[in-house]
């Protein structure tokens, strides 16, 4: 498909396809009924058409790549490293002015739209662009502008998350949550910790999210990607973040599981994007989503990095249905978990899953 060659589409496309009836039943449920996504990175959402396009606009040579076809192979990513590498050596270089961000985030646009998703939270690591000299009040512009227009032109809202980022360090990260504070706006929700998990412990980052929480923004994080449960545990107790992002090795510890389940803290699940670092599982039928719902957790399903790993959050539920063996009742309830994890007032969260209940009701009424 499409989307596995960096282009996005591939929700679309599955619906040229021959299907089976109960396939084609649930692939027009998934592509009518409306979601949200909150685990998703901004520089992941274009794919190779937006990067070639930013490498043609900005003069930028990376070795290996000189035709657009280059580019597609290079997004065929086979392992972490060659996913570190992509993001690394060819994403963020070809940014290189604060307005070329506007770029990625019309690509996002187009992700959002063809998968009728008509509100996300977008992760954007600024920290690589700032050492390159850029501006970040003029990030903050280019991304709210182009946000303005996306929801003006198509009806898709997005807010965004800064990554204050455990690659860099603890002193970058309180860096990063003091220009938010300074030059944050309405679609500026936040932080976020992302990085490397294991070289970047949350004991680290625990004044950057208390100041934070003092200037009254949002902060979540990524933990149990990569790292036992004991990163989930130090997550929630010292940075008392209000999302956990992955939350895969909850999966270890049952303690921890029936625990999450009573904080009702929402998990943001990336299924395909678990299966491909293959840390802790390595295939869909592994993952613990299925666990997690019958444990009462808050958990919800979302992409991590779409154009990378090839996958739409359509082909994500598609895959917790059909490989996960997740019924209609749960596949609903996990739509409803997306919407009210957001960080959307109450009355426009109800908003929203009053429309998709709409379709989530008698979808679930057709069958188990």
């Amino acid at each position: 498909n499409a989307a596995s060659n960096g282009q996005g589409g591939g929700a679309a496309q599955r619906a040229e396809g021959p299907q089976t009836e109960d396939r084609r039943e649930l692939l027009e449920f998934l592509l009518n009924v409306p979601k949200t996504e909150i685990h998703l990175h901004l520089e992941a959402t274009a794919g190779a058409t937006e990067i070639f396009q930013l490498m043609e606009r900005n003069g930028v040579k990376i070795p290996g790549i000189e035709t657009f076809e280059d580019l597609i192979s290079r997004f065929q990513v086979r392992d972490l490293t060659e996913f570190v590498a992509l993001f690394i050596d060819v994403i963020q270089p070809v940014v290189q002015r604060e307005e070329d961000l506007g770029t990625l985030v019309q690509g996002a646009r187009d992700y959002l739209h063809r998968n009728t998703i008509p509100y996300a939270e977008l992760f954007i690591s600024p920290s690589a662009y700032l050492k390159r000299g850029m501006d970040f009040a003029r990030i903050v512009e280019v991304l709210s502008t182009e946000a303005a227009a996306a929801e003006a032109d198509h009806d898709v809202r997005m807010r965004f998350i800064i990554d204050i980022s455990r690659t860099f360090g603890p002193e970058n990260a309180m860096r990063n949550v003091e220009l938010t504070l300074e030059h944050g706006n309405d679609l500026i929700l936040g932080i976020g910790l992302g990085g490397a998990e294991a070289d970047g412990p949350a004991e680290d980052y625990v004044d950057a999210f208390a100041a934070a929480r003092e200037a009254g923004v949002h902060a979540v994080a990524h933990a149990g990607e990569d790292v036992g449960p004991e990163s989930i545990v130090a997550t929630v107790d010292l940075l008392k973040a209000e999302r956990i992002g992955h939350g895969l090795s909850a999966m270890l510890n049952l303690e921890l599981m029936a625990r999450l389940a009573d904080l009702h803290l929402p998990i943001e699940c990336c299924p395909t994007s678990n299966v491909f670092t293959r840390r802790f599982i390595s295939k869909l039928e592994e993952h613990p989503l299925p666990r997690f719902l019958d444990a009462g957790i808050n958990a919800c399903v979302n992409t991590d990095d779409p154009a990378i790993f090839g996958v739409d959050l359509v082909d994500e539920f598609m895959n917790v249905r059909q490989s996960m063996g997740v019924d209609r009742a749960r596949l609903g309830k996990l739509i409803q978990n997306g919407i009210y994890a957001t960080f959307l007032p109450k009355a426009e969260q109800d908003a929203l899953w009053k429309k998709a209940a709409k379709i989530v009701d008698p979808f679930v009424a057709g069958g188990s």
